[in-house]
């Protein structure tokens, strides 16, 4: 295999055509003329920022934490021994984000690396080398930032032919299809790194997996959180700035049960042949990440540092002010806030499978509890009809969130506080009295009777919880 051409047969020029297309980049070459033409002192200031953004890019700092032999040497090692093993080159820089990924980014010439902290929660070392390995193989190519922003576009086609319909999969089947050639040489050689820097197909493709549900799982950790978004017309904007602690406090608490399932595993297995025979068979078995007892050493981040992760993560423009919190000083409101939102949507979705309000939030855990499907298509707003009607598909280990929702936003109505605001429904009462909604959510379904009558004991519990007065009625 030659690495000084493009691999698949695919000429540079139409390689940075199908990358500028795809990417929207071609809307960007024309903005910055209508810019000129009608507001020239916008342009000026974004020229000035752009010379920001170089300069802080030649230093190294683009968001991200660099990792040195001084100050990170245990994962600063185990980059440098991967890409030995595997002769690859080093990348210019390595680099902490605190996205869930590894990526590898060239401009003009600069290879980052880019190591995501929530992966090294839950990865061992040799599954962190299989992801290592896969992107210090596309450094090989001479035209590796091209080889690596196609390789990108064509897994997200493969994804895509998942779940579009209409014109979005006739697209996504196009794109998959054009560089098919290329992602089929790549993709080999890349996987195939992997396998020899895991030390194993299997340790490969676990990894392969774990990151993929990482990635979602961290997704939903911050869109749940209720971690104040990027709003562009806020003066000032509000950042948590432990973020990570936040996550970490997540998996040690468990996550729920994650969307890892035999389908995902057949389209991580497209994304990856070499692994198709191995991945498959994960998705036989429930996985689920958890933080892990020996993660590679990672010193503690400045608060500095962390603020500079986070802006990048919530993508908030540098000239932007920040008012910084953590999570142990931040507005109690923001949460009280967030679990009453996050409530009101499931009595909404219960409003519509009943055709009218639901009496209490007793009616509504218990609507959610026996018909799941019928309230996840309300939540879906799709037909009843395009769900599964198998009832194994809604059983779970872990109690719906919608569930878990109705009792924090209770309970904290009710004056008890959240044990930490990122673990959803654990809670402290007035009296030191400490909650899991979950580890109770599941002993009431355990008490229930066979015939669906709910043990008496259960039920005053729910209704003490549950209904406006608190009674048990």
């Amino acid at each position: 295999m030659s690495y000084e051409r493009m691999p698949g047969g695919l000429g540079t020029w139409r390689a940075r055509w199908l990358l500028a297309r795809h990417n929207g980049l071609l809307g960007a070459l024309f903005y910055p003329l209508a810019l000129a033409v009608v507001m020239p002192a916008v342009l000026v200031w974004g020229a000035v920022l752009a010379l920001l953004d170089i300069g802080s890019a030649r230093l190294g700092n683009r968001g991200a934490v660099p990792v040195t032999p001084g100050r990170h040497p245990e994962l600063y090692a185990l980059v440098e021994q991967t890409a030995r093993r595997l002769d690859t080159p080093m990348p210019d820089r390595v680099l902490l984000t605190a996205a869930p990924t590894v990526e590898l980014t060239v401009f003009y010439r600069q290879r980052h690396l880019l190591i995501g902290l929530p992966l090294l929660d839950c990865l061992t070392a040799d599954e962190l080398r299989a992801l290592l390995g896969h992107r210090l193989a596309l450094l090989r190519y001479r035209h590796a930032g091209l080889v690596t922003g196609l390789l990108d576009l064509w897994v997200d086609a493969v994804r895509a032919e998942s779940y579009e319909e209409g014109a979005g999969l006739r697209r996504a089947t196009e794109l998959r299809t054009r560089l098919a050639d290329l992602a089929a040489e790549v993709q080999r050689d890349a996987d195939e790194a992997a396998v020899r820097a895991a030390g194993g197909t299997e340790r490969a493709a676990r990894a392969f997996a774990l990151a993929t549900i990482v990635s979602d799982e961290y997704a939903d950790y911050l869109e749940h959180a209720g971690i104040p978004e990027h709003r562009w017309w806020r003066p000032v904007e509000v950042g948590i700035s432990d973020v990570d602690e936040g996550w970490r406090q997540v998996l040690s608490h468990g996550l729920a049960d994650s969307g890892w399932d035999a389908d995902e595993a057949r389209v991580l297995a497209t994304v990856h042949p070499r692994l198709s025979v191995a991945l498959p068979t994960l998705g036989t078995e429930p996985l689920r990440p958890t933080r892990i007892a020996d993660p590679v050493p990672v010193a503690p981040l400045t608060e500095r540092e962390r603020r500079r992760l986070v802006r990048r993560l919530m993508e908030i423009p540098r000239p932007r002010h920040i008012r910084w919190f953590t999570f142990a000083d931040s507005p109690p409101g923001w949460w009280h806030r967030r679990a009453t939102r996050d409530a009101d949507s499931v009595r909404a979705d219960v409003a519509r499978v009943l055709g009218r309000e639901a009496a209490d939030d007793l009616e509504v855990f218990e609507v959610v509890r026996t018909r799941p499907r019928d309230v996840l298509a309300a939540a879906m707003d799709v037909p009843v009809h395009e769900l599964s009607a198998d009832p194994r598909d809604y059983e779970t280990d872990q109690p719906p969130e919608a569930l878990v929702w109705l009792i924090e936003t209770n309970l904290l109505r009710r004056g008890w506080r959240l044990a930490h605001p990122a673990v959803r429904g654990v809670l402290i009462g007035p009296d030191g009295t400490r909650v899991d909604a979950r580890e109770v959510i599941t002993r009431i379904e355990r008490a229930a009777v066979p015939a669906g009558n709910a043990d008496p004991t259960a039920t005053k519990l729910l209704r003490s919880w549950l209904t406006p007065t608190g009674t048990q009625g």
